[in-house]
């Protein structure tokens, strides 16, 4: 057996030992290269009950919670997450537009504003708590006699917890941050820049010295770049910001990546290839698929945890332990920060929306009883996400079929109200009756 194996096996035994009660202590001996077996047979031995929940806590709550959190670096977006947040509360971010010059006057009129009160030109945006994951993991005293094999096992039995709770939230993570970026495309709040896909060294040039073009220009002050303008209502002055050079960030497909030379991209960026390529940042895709990528101020992405934490419950119906990984989290974008995305057409913000064949009637003994129901959107091609919600799901559900058709499902005979919603709140709504004939 690899010798790493044991020792790392060893070492993380002896670890939940020392982290664990005098008791366990006194039961459960130190761990050896030979002694795993035995290990197991007093673990399992039903007359040690107590330490048992102990390894099993100490093992989760310490060691897996541990490597959850160094795993959760190799998410590729984790980068622009800002950290942890308070429990409970909103996210205040304000920004103070830079101060306007008034022209010099030598007057009585001039020497009377002395004392006059100049109102600062704030702007405050919130970010408040929208992600509440919760991943759940079985350990069976069937996978534990398992484990208490070899060391190898043992070690196996380790990254199955870990690996099984990391990878669904890595995934999560993942997949929120660069909803980021097609919510803010969907609903035309931030600026898009149209480009040809590379697909040749014509088109790539073409990309590439647009991206020049975008990280030089958002180094100067410009009312152009920031989402907050497009944001905001008529009566607001609009926010004029700029991007430091080391903060800019460029999150791209990988697809279009391959067809670029990095080396030419990062003298666009001003930067030799190995300090570029920390501030590139390769996605498989995005939902929507006219969006290449976008260029931004880090600051544009407001990503904060706000609980991370294992809790565990032992069912002693079926002798297994049910482990549960909770992350919560705030997923926001700041308007203040310049912000570019890179697509191969304009975004079209849903205007109307209408439900077809309303008023909906649904029979609960029809076979079969549900109806696909689709809605018409003005513009017809819009790019905004729809989703659809039952105000009741006792009397009917309604399931998203694609972004313009909804499955209606009958319950049991009343009525409920089905509500079809855009991303920029547009919405739609009717009602549904269900009958028993």
């Amino acid at each position: 057996m690899n010798n790493n194996v044991v020792e790392n096996g060893v070492k993380m035994m002896n670890y939940i030992r020392s982290e664990s009660s005098r008791t366990y202590q006194d039961v459960i001996p130190v761990a050896t290269a030979d002694n795993i077996t035995s290990l197991g047979n007093i673990l399992l031995d039903t007359g040690y009950k107590a330490q048992m929940n102990e390894f099993i806590n100490v093992l989760v709550n310490r060691i897996a919670l541990t490597i959850v959190r160094n795993k959760s670096y190799n998410n590729p977006l984790a980068i622009l997450k800002k950290g942890s947040a308070p429990l409970g509360t909103d996210i205040e971010d304000i920004y103070e537009n830079p101060a306007e010059a008034k022209p010099y006057e030598y007057s009585d009129s001039a020497m009377a504003q002395l004392l006059r009160i100049t109102d600062p030109d704030t702007h405050v945006a919130y970010y408040r708590l929208n992600r509440r994951d919760k991943y759940t993991k079985t350990i069976t005293r069937e996978g534990l006699k398992n484990a208490f094999i070899s060391w190898e096992n043992f070690n196996k039995f380790i990254d199955s917890i870990t690996l099984s709770l990391y990878s669904g939230n890595y995934i999560d993570e993942f997949k929120y941050t660069k909803d980021l970026v097609d919510g803010v495309y969907n609903t035309g709040k931030v600026t898009v820049e149209v480009v040809t896909k590379p697909s040749d060294e014509s088109s790539a040039k073409a990309f590439v010295k647009k991206c020049r073009f975008l990280y030089s220009a958002m180094s100067f002050p410009s009312q152009k770049y920031a989402p907050y303008n497009k944001m905001k209502s008529d009566d607001r002055k609009p926010v004029t910001t700029w991007t430091d050079s080391d903060r800019v960030v460029l999150l791209i497909r990988s697809d279009v990546l391959s067809e670029i030379d990095v080396e030419v991209l990062a003298k666009a960026f001003n930067l030799n290839k190995s300090d570029f390529l920390g501030r590139v940042i390769p996605v498989d895709e995005f939902k929507n698929p006219e969006v290449l990528g976008i260029i931004a101020d880090e600051a544009f992405f407001q990503i904060y945890d706000n609980t991370f934490r294992f809790d565990e419950f032992y069912n002693a119906n079926v002798m297994a332990w049910n482990e549960y990984l909770h992350a919560w989290g705030t997923y926001a974008v700041c308007p203040f920060a310049n912000a570019v995305v890179l697509a191969t057409a304009e975004s079209k913000p849903v205007t109307e929306l209408t439900i077809d064949g309303t008023p909906v009637e649904l029979d609960l003994n029809a076979n079969p009883n549900y109806k696909t129901l689709n809605i018409t959107s003005a513009p017809v091609d819009t790019t905004s996400d729809i989703n659809y919600t039952s105000s009741d799901e006792e009397v009917m559900t309604a399931e998203k079929v694609t972004n313009k058709s909804v499955k209606v499902t009958p319950k049991k005979t009343g009525k409920a109200t089905l509500k079809a919603k855009a991303d920029n709140g547009i919405s739609a709504e009717t009602e549904v009756n269900v009958v028993a004939k």
